[in-house]
């Protein structure tokens, strides 16, 4: 049953992160086609796809925007812990 369900399938292949950024400013930066990328890396097309998704992506985040996501997510929790304890002594 296993055999069955990896036929066909290649081993998965784990790439470097030198690698991904190559294979991504090829396709980004220099206007080569993904095809061809991917085939002249030896790779899937749409892994290369992903990756070029998930930079372009990354690259419209404006800078800081981390840092922003980090601050509200705490601010969240803080209003949240807030609220609560209001309710608490309102029921008082």
């Amino acid at each position: 049953m296993e055999a069955a369900k990896s036929a066909g399938k290649r081993p998965r292949t784990k790439y470097d992160a030198a690698f991904r950024l190559e294979a991504v400013r090829r396709v980004t930066q220099d206007g080569q086609a993904a095809t061809r990328v991917a085939q002249a890396l030896g790779m899937s097309e749409a892994v290369l796809g992903k990756w070029v998704r998930a930079a372009r992506a990354q690259a419209a985040r404006p800078a800081g925007s981390e840092a922003l996501e980090q601050e509200n997510k705490q601010l969240r929790a803080q209003l949240a812990r807030a609220e609560m304890e209001r309710a608490i002594l309102k029921k008082r």
